[in-house]
């Protein structure tokens, strides 16, 4: 009960906080008993937001050291979480009680039930899929062997794909890939159990790494989420692709990786001479309190007399609601902030418990509001009116935001300009020389590709 209940709210809040696109999610619905297999980055989220989606109840596992106390191992136990043990948490000793986690998960999948493992076997904020360790592929065959191979087990790569983890309110693309079938690896399996698993994991591994933006060089992450900042829109733009989704940008995403993987090979000089040129850019746009999207030719045209009168009257009119809507909803969200920024070490879990301590603050903080507008007031029609309006301003001031932060980046900008005209000119002009340089990288990585 408590895990469909949970359910619910995550999905609704989980939607407030993120903007979310699936792709394919059908793959993981089927009545075939199904393995979900996605690249780990971000602690609770990955699992909570997968399971929100999936319309099966799924399987969960957790790192087994957090099941010692019996209160926790109760909670986590009704949210279909069990534990799963790693050497590093308790050495091999541990390691052993994973031959109880592997019967249950065979157990599940002879049932048709979906079970979800991370290949990865840890949680790492990384562009980039580790060596997938073997235990997923030693389990869901150990499953296929108990029914010779005619249960059809299917194995779904999941690709987690998000713009920054670690904050609330980034964007999360999930890609659902095509399901594998074990019948195609029954006959090595049969010949040759080892190697076949070592093959299959690496085969996985493969179709993991197309399900996600793959860096191969860390040092050259900080270069492609900088060059995604300011020359996906462009890309996009260039294709003919005007009404672009979180689909269509992390395909552009996935190009930007794979240009700067195949000069980081061939060139590494060409990645030096873009670093160079667009780390200081976008550092002297931060200082500044710019986006790079206010130097964008249709943002320049589109700025008139008319534009800042209607933007000055959406910011007059609009602020009143959203210092309302700020007051009956932000609190929960600036206590879980303060208590995740002191108590959280790990950057992997961040997002985790500033989300979801948000979300369960903000319930009985609702619950208040309302308990003080019933006393005082003592009237059906206004308490009405009062828990309607807290959940309209909270959506609303979610979306105003953004909307008051370009206004106020486009008037910070025309001040600039009045202030010291000449420093903004020369922005423009890196700008156009880094968008140069990117447009003939991009002409060779495509020619080399076709």
């Amino acid at each position: 009960m408590l895990y469909y209940i949970l359910k619910i709210i995550v999905n609704i809040f989980y939607r407030v906080f993120y903007k979310i696109q699936v792709r394919n999610i059908h793959y993981v619905n089927s009545e075939k008993p199904t393995v979900v297999c996605p690249n780990h980055v971000n602690a609770f989220i990955d699992p909570t937001i997968i399971g929100m989606l999936t319309k099966k109840k799924v399987r969960f596992f957790a790192r087994g050291d957090v099941f010692k106390k019996k209160i926790v191992k109760r909670a986590l136990e009704s949210l279909n979480i069990s534990p799963m043990f790693r050497m590093q948490e308790g050495g091999f000793s541990e390691v052993r009680k994973n031959d109880k986690t592997f019967e249950e998960c065979k157990k599940l999948l002879l049932e048709n039930k979906n079970v979800m493992l991370f290949p990865e076997a840890i949680c790492v904020q990384e562009r980039r899929i580790r060596k997938l360790k073997k235990g997923l592929s030693r389990i869901v065959f150990m499953a296929e062997e108990e029914f010779d191979f005619k249960k059809d087990v299917m194995i779904v790569p999941v690709g987690l794909n998000y713009s920054n983890p670690s904050k609330i309110r980034s964007k999360i693309f999930i890609d659902f890939g095509k399901p594998i079938s074990l019948k195609e690896f029954e006959l090595k399996f049969k010949q040759d159990k080892v190697k076949t698993i070592n093959e299959f994991t690496g085969f996985l591994q493969q179709k993991m790494e197309e399900m996600v933006v793959v860096i191969e060089n860390p040092e050259n992450d900080e270069l492609v989420t900088e060059i995604e900042k300011i020359y996906i829109y462009k890309w996009l733009k260039d294709q003919g692709d005007t009404k672009a989704d979180l689909c269509a940008e992390n395909e552009i995403s996935k190009k930007i990786a794979g240009m700067i993987n195949y000069f980081d090979k061939r060139n590494p000089d060409r990645i030096s001479s873009v670093k160079e040129r667009i780390i200081p850019y976008s550092q002297k746009l931060n200082s500044l309190k710019l986006r790079d999207h206010l130097f964008r030719k249709e943002s320049i045209e589109a700025m008139s007399g008319w534009t800042f009168f209607f933007d000055f009257l959406l910011i007059w009119f609009g602020l009143p609601g959203f210092f309302i809507g700020m007051m009956m909803n932000y609190p929960p969200y600036f206590f879980a902030k303060k208590f995740a920024d002191k108590k959280v070490k790990n950057i992997e879990f961040y997002a985790s418990v500033h989300a979801n301590l948000a979300w369960i603050l903000w319930l009985p903080w609702y619950a208040i509001q309302l308990l003080a507008i019933a006393l005082i007031f003592r009237s059906w029609l206004l308490l009405g009116i009062y828990s309607a309006l807290v959940p309209i301003l909270f959506i609303y001031i979610i979306h105003y935001y953004p909307v008051m932060k370009k206004i106020f980046g486009k008037w910070r900008l025309l001040r600039l300009v009045r202030k010291n005209k000449s420093e903004i000119e020369k922005l423009m002009i890196t700008r156009e020389e880094i968008f140069s340089e990117l447009d003939e990288m991009k002409y060779i990585f495509l020619s080399a590709k076709n």
